[in-house]
């Protein structure tokens, strides 16, 4: 299915370039409209109307797992963040003392952190790979993979400029060895395919306010069958199971409940967050990320051509995804050059040094044009 320009079903200003989606997403019309009527149900919770949240924190599971092709509801989580994900399976993952966690060069915070301290705490130690002047980080990977890995902690592409790893391959690697594998998806789940079943990774985090059109405080985590008996980083009522009524009792329960939804955050029943994340995963699936990769991908390739004409290093076509780009300066940038872009009406952001474009299916070819015109004048 070829998608046209969707921006009908936001709402952009006709002479606003907003390419930022990697940083955070606007919402859909629909989406607004939903967290709307979950706001009237936090300013009357005693309306019926409440009473629909269960089922619709159930359908959130079943299209996030959609999203993930061999995933069931079951295997879903709800967590604020890509960080509560990362704590959650640092807390069930240990490596022996003299093992390495490999990572990559600049790899988001998020996706850092904790197994800097997971390698502190088991006496191992972290292993940076290192960023390839080709823009091709999966032979590095593979290379660095060995008999010495504990654990491979890596993103679908690199948050920076879209570098893609091929991570089959390293999935591969990482069985040969041993390995466990865990997958930070942010920057990918909801705009391009994830092959769940040829990867098989133990989790696969994604925090939903970019790329999955969803507000802030939302994010999935995928918990392999495998790894569905660990133990969650908190302890609430939900995940328990076993326990006589609240009505009559604290309802303690002595279990937790099956599946990934023992890993849940607490308060993660939100009257507000959980319908508009509804409506946006809805119509992800109903264009489906292929689809919507596919809309996005010319005006990445259209970016790329201008950025390359003007001195810019971008990863070639083969090595970056094809939903946003990273445009590499021959020399630094001013600090304050996103804020500049945005005075023009050009809204990107500037990561790691690189101009970050991330474009969605709200816009177009069209609006590459006026994309350099500002870039031009601010530089």
């Amino acid at each position: 299915m070829t998608l046209a320009c969707q921006r009908a079903l936001f709402d952009l200003p006709d002479d606003l370039v907003y390419m930022n989606c990697a940083a955070q997403s606007p919402s859909l019309e629909a989406s607004h409209e939903a967290g709307m009527k979950g706001l009237s149900r936090k300013f009357h919770p005693w309306d019926p109307e409440r009473q629909a949240l269960s089922g619709e924190m159930e359908r959130c599971r079943e299209l996030v797992a959609g999203l993930l092709p061999g995933a069931q509801a079951r295997d879903i989580a709800f967590v604020f963040s890509t960080s509560y994900g990362v704590a959650v399976a640092k807390a069930n993952y240990s490596i022996k003392p003299g093992q390495e966690v490999l990572v990559l060069d600049g790899q988001f915070p998020s996706n850092y952190y904790a197994w800097t301290l997971l390698a502190e705490r088991d006496g191992g130690k972290l292993k940076v790979v290192a960023r390839p002047d080709d823009f091709d980080w999966t032979p590095r990977v593979l290379e660095a993979i060995g008999p010495d890995t504990g654990l491979v902690a890596l993103p679908t592409c690199h948050w920076m400029d879209g570098s893609l790893l091929d991570l089959a391959a390293i999935s591969d690697r990482c069985r040969e060895v041993g390995a466990p594998l865990f997958v930070d998806a942010t920057q990918t789940l909801g705009v391009v395919p994830f092959d769940l079943e040829r990867i098989r990774p133990d989790y696969v985090v994604a925090s939903a306010y970019k790329w999955l059109l969803s507000p802030d405080m939302m994010g999935y985590m995928y918990v392999a069958p495998w790894r569905q008996d660990g133990l969650p980083i908190e302890e609430n009522h939900s995940t328990r199971s076993g326990g006589p009524k609240m009505e009559f009792s604290p309802g303690y329960g002595p279990d937790y409940v099956d599946g990934a939804r023992r890993f849940d955050m607490g308060a993660s029943d939100s009257m507000i967050h959980t319908p508009m994340s509804m409506k946006a995963l809805e119509q992800i699936t109903e264009w489906g990320p292929a689809n919507i990769a596919a809309g996005i991908e010319p005006v990445i390739d259209r970016i790329a051509e201008a950025a390359e004409e003007r001195g810019f290093r971008v990863p070639p076509k083969s090595a970056r995804s094809d939903h946003f780009i990273g445009l590499w300066p021959a020399s630094q940038l001013e600090p304050d050059i996103a804020k500049r872009l945005a005075a023009r009406g050009v809204h990107v952001a500037l990561r790691g040094g690189a101009i970050r474009v991330s474009p969605y299916l709200y816009n177009d070819e069209s609006e590459v044009e006026p994309l350099f015109a500002a870039l031009d004048a601010c530089l």
